[in-house]
C-alpha cells in the first residue's frame, strides 16, 4: 500500500547544508593549518614525524611504490565498476555526471594548489604549496563515483569497500611522506564537494534511492567526526611547539597520531555526507 505523502518527511543533511559543512571545513583548515603559524607548525611536526618514521624501519621501497600506485588503482576499480553498471543498466546519464565530477573535483584541486591559495614561508620547511592532496582527491573522487552509480540495493556494500579504499590512500599519501595531514583532509572535502553536487543533480534528473528505514548511525558517526576533527584543531593549537627541527621523541609520536586521526575524520566526514545527501530525499518514516 503506497505510504500517506503526509508522512514522507526528509530526514537527512539538506544538500546546501552538506555544501556548507564541506566549504566551512576546507576554508578551516586553509586559513589554521596553512596560514596561521601554529597550525602550520602542527601540521609540518605530523608530516615531519612519518617521513622520518619510514627511513627507521627495514620496509623495502616496493612498498612505498605500491601505496605510491593506490591512487591510480582506486581509479582502475572505479572505471571497471563504471563501465559494467553503463553496460548493466544501459543508463548513461549517471555515469556522464559522476564521470564529470569526479574530474571536476581533480582540476579544481590543481588549480588551487598552484593558481589560486599560498602558503606563507615560516621557515618550517613548507615551501611551496600542496594544499589540497591531489592524490586524495583522485581516489576518493574516484570512490565517490563509485557510490553514485551504484543501486540503492549495492550502496551498503559499495560505500564501506569505497571508504576504505579512499582512507587507506589518504593514511598511505601521509605516512609515506607525501603530504601533511590537512593536505589530505583538504582533498577529501573537495571530492565530497563536487560529489555531493553530482547527487544534487542526479536527484533532480534520475532520483537515486529507494525508501529506506530510519537509522541514525551515520548521523551520529558523522558529528562524532567532526568533535574529532575540532579536538584536532584544539590540541594543535595548545600542545607545545619547540623548534621544528628539536621535537622530542614523545611529542613527534603525539603528533603522528593525531595525523592519522586527523585524516580518517575528514575523510568520515565527507564519505558521511555525501552518503546523507544521497539517500536523504527519498528517506520517509512513520509518524
Amino acid at each position: 500500500m503506497p505510504r500517506n505523502p503526509a508522512s514522507a518527511r526528509p530526514h537527512h543533511i539538506r544538500w546546501w547544508w552538506a555544501l556548507l559543512v564541506l566549504i566551512s571545513l576546507f576554508c578551516l583548515e586553509y586559513v589554521f593549518f596553512v596560514q596561521q603559524r601554529v597550525g602550520q607548525w602542527a601540521d609540518q611536526a605530523g608530516f615531519i614525524a612519518w617521513s622520518q618514521w619510514w627511513p627507521r624501519t627495514d620496509l623495502i621501497n616496493p612498498i612505498r611504490e605500491f601505496l605510491n600506485l593506490l591512487p591510480a588503482i582506486c581509479g582502475i576499480i572505479a572505471a571497471v565498476f563504471l563501465l559494467y553498471r553503463v553496460i548493466r543498466d544501459r543508463r548513461f546519464l549517471r555515469a556522464i555526471v559522476a564521470v564529470i565530477a569526479a574530474a571536476a573535483a581533480a582540476g579544481s584541486t590543481q588549480l588551487l594548489k598552484h593558481e589560486i591559495l599560498s602558503r606563507p614561508d615560516f621557515n618550517f620547511g613548507t615551501t611551496g604549496n600542496s594544499f589540497p592532496s591531489g592524490h586524495t582527491t583522485a581516489a576518493a573522487a574516484a570512490m565517490g563515483l563509485m557510490y553514485l552509480v551504484s543501486p540503492p540495493k549495492l550502496r551498503p556494500v559499495v560505500q564501506p569497500i569505497a571508504w576504505l579504499f579512499a582512507t587507506v590512500t589518504g593514511v598511505a599519501t601521509l605516512i609515506c611522506g607525501w603530504h601533511r595531514p590537512s593536505d589530505i583532509a583538504a582533498g577529501f572535502v573537495v571530492a565530497g564537494f563536487w560529489m555531493v553536487l553530482a547527487s544534487v543533480v542526479l536527484q533532480r534528473i534520475q532520483p537515486l534511492s529507494h525508501e529506506l528505514p530510519k537509522g541514525t548511525w551515520s548521523r551520529k558517526v558523522g558529528a562524532g567526526s567532526l568533535v574529532v576533527w575540532a579536538a584536532v584543531i584544539g590540541l594543535s593549537f595548545l600542545l607545545p611547539h619547540p623548534h621544528i627541527q628539536k621535537i622530542p621523541e614523545f611529542l613527534q609520536l603525539v603528533y603522528a597520531a593525531l595525523g592519522i586521526i586527523h585524516v580518517v575524520a575528514a575523510s568520515l566526514v565527507s564519505g558521511l555526507v555525501l552518503r546523507s545527501v544521497v539517500i536523504g530525499p527519498m528517506r520517509t518514516f512513520n509518524k
